[in-house]
Formats: C-alpha cells, sequence, structure tokens
C-alpha cells in the first residue's frame, strides 16, 4: 500500500494546479477530475483484491499502479501549464466545483489518503 504515497502527493499537486483568470471553475474541475480517475479506478481495484484476499490479483495492481501514476503526473503538468498554479479564494472555488463534479473520486481518494496516513 507504499506505494499509495505516489498517487496521494499527486492528487496533491493536481490540488495546486491551477487556473487563469477567465477560466471557468467548473471547467478546470471537470479537467482535474479526469486526471484522478484513473486514480480512483485503481485504488478501488486494490481495495477489491483485498476485501476478497487475491494476491495475486493485488499484486497485478500495485504493478499498474506505476503507469498510472506516470499517467496523473503527465495530466497535472498539463493541467498546471494550462492554467498555472492556483491559489487563495480561487482554489477553494475549484476545489468546491470537484466535490459537485466528482464527488466519489474525491471522497475514495480521501480514504486513501486517511488510510495511508494511520
Amino acid at each position: 500500500m507504499k506505494q499509495f504515497y505516489i498517487p496521494v502527493f499527486l492528487f496533491g499537486l493536481l490540488f495546486a494546479a491551477g487556473c487563469g483568470a477567465n477560466q471557468d471553475n467548473g471547467q478546470i474541475a471537470k479537467e482535474v477530475c479526469d486526471c484522478m480517475r484513473p486514480l480512483f479506478e485503481s485504488y478501488n481495484s486494490i481495495k477489491d483484491a483485498r476485501d476478497v484476499n487475491d494476491p495475486e490479483a493485488l499484486q497485478r495492481f500495485v504493478e499498474k499502479l506505476e503507469a498510472v501514476n506516470e499517467e496523473v503526473s503527465v495530466c497535472a503538468e498539463r493541467i498546471e501549464e494550462r492554467y498555472g498554479v492556483l491559489e487563495g479564494e480561487r482554489e477553494e472555488r475549484v476545489k468546491a466545483a470537484m466535490r459537485e463534479i466528482c464527488p466519489e473520486v474525491i471522497q475514495t481518494l480521501n480514504e486513501a489518503e486517511r488510510t495511508l496516513m494511520q
């Protein structure tokens, strides 16, 4: 499960990826949600494999996580290049929009982060 430190870090980077002054918060939030979806799916797959006690499946998903990390990283860089760094009030508006657009992704990744911090 330590392989999730990287995705959680990337998740933080995506929250730090930002917005141009003329961009719609909802559009930016949608892009970040789209970037985070592979992480969401990977975490759920690993959790399912762990729940049914399938060590082979768990190993396959952990190996796949490297590719997912790269995909999320490239996506985060693309968003940051496009919109710049998000700060302050604008950051909070984008986060709020994300909670509306992809609540299941946010909830699952928050769960993953809490699990790692224990």
